[in-house]
């Protein structure tokens, strides 16, 4: 219960407020590219834990049960100059204890408090217009597009779009389609790739469409799995390594292990996933020698994340997510708009 009150008050006082304003995030960043120049950083490191400690209980105590302690720990300067890190710890009495993270000037007058996205300067892109430079900031929701002018005077949340070139041609040219398991026709028209989770509900009910769906469009569109597992899904990466460790030996029977798992999802529990997975592989006939060696192998987990990485690096966030000739179709199992995206590509290439 204490820990509860806790996270509601570091939540609903820290975390929306960067969660909710993007235009916050900016701010933040402005005030590290433009106040925070070199001319104007703190000479002085005169940091107070005891100024810091009667903060937090004069900001947060009334929101906290009775007989809470807190202690400053002093961390390094932080990557934003004029600023050094820190944390709160935050203890109960049942025993129980809460870190926030903070940001404190040096001249121990102000403060932020929490995880902050930031954004290195050194890190920023050519953009190919004079005078403006592209980054990123990092989010819980992923990364956000700024472009920031070469005075630093300005900063916008956006990114360039190239007129000269193909909008999807570059998520596309990220996308590795070598030894990857797929379905239909290799002269196919499109191509739809699919980043998946054996674990996620969605991506259960999108296989019952996709299957629906490749009949549908028999010898127009070629069909890939990508490796998706999320972290919250505790059996997820172990039945993607083993439906790889099958595909090795067949891709016939990579579908027949995908079908298998998503129809048992519901089944399978996080003690006993290795071996109702391996159950799975053994019916299907594999070579049970070198499926064994490969689930054991560091290149099988090396290859889902490989997977992840790579699509990671065009969006994707969370399962299933579909990319239809490089265009990413956000918004789960929703096989309406991956028609919709298929019909647009073929009509396309048939002006052709």
């Amino acid at each position: 219960m204490i820990n509860k009150e806790l996270l509601f008050v570091m939540e609903k006082i820290f975390v929306l407020k960067v969660k909710k304003s993007i235009l916050a995030t900016v701010v933040l960043v402005l005030l590290g590219l433009v106040l925070l120049s070199p001319g104007s950083l703190f000479a002085l490191d005169n940091v107070d834990s005891g100024k810091l400690e009667q903060h937090f209980k004069g900001r947060y105590g009334v929101y906290l049960p009775g007989g809470f302690t807190v202690k400053v720990v002093k961390g390094e300067d932080s990557e934003m100059k004029g600023f050094k890190e820190g944390r709160y710890e935050v203890g109960f009495p049942d025993g129980r204890s809460q870190t926030v993270p903070f940001l404190v000037s040096r001249d121990g007058r102000f403060l932020i408090m929490g995880n902050v996205p930031t954004v290195k300067v050194d890190k920023m892109n050519e953009t190919g217009v004079p005078g403006v430079k592209q980054g990123f900031l990092a989010s819980e929701g992923g990364q956000i597009p700024i472009l920031v002018s070469e005075d630093r005077k300005t900063i916008m949340v956006g990114s360039l779009e190239n007129l000269d070139e193909d909008p999807a041609e570059e998520t596309a040219r990220k996308i590795s389609l070598d030894n990857v398991p797929s379905k239909g026709d290799p002269k196919a028209q499109v191509t739809v790739v699919e980043y998946s989770d054996f674990q996620c509900g969605y991506c259960a009910k999108a296989a019952n469409d996709v299957t629906a769906f490749l009949k549908e469009y028999k010898g127009k569109v070629r069909f890939f799995y990508k490796q998706f597992p999320l972290s919250f899904h505790k059996w997820a990466e172990q039945a993607s390594i083993a439906s790889l460790c099958v595909y090795d030996q067949s891709n016939e029977k990579f579908w027949e292990l995908h079908d298998a798992i998503f129809e048992k999802q519901g089944e399978i529990k996080v003690a006993g996933a290795k071996e109702t997975l391996a159950g799975m592989a053994r019916k299907l006939g594999v070579d049970m020698k070198k499926y064994d060696e490969c689930v054991k192998s560091e290149e099988a987990k090396r290859r889902v994340a490989s997977d992840m990485r790579e699509g990671r690096s065009i969006g994707v966030s969370g399962t299933p997510t579909f990319v239809v000739d490089g265009f990413v179709i956000s918004g789960g199992a929703n096989i309406k708009a991956i028609r919709n995206a298929v019909d647009y590509r073929l009509s396309l290439n048939s002006e052709k």
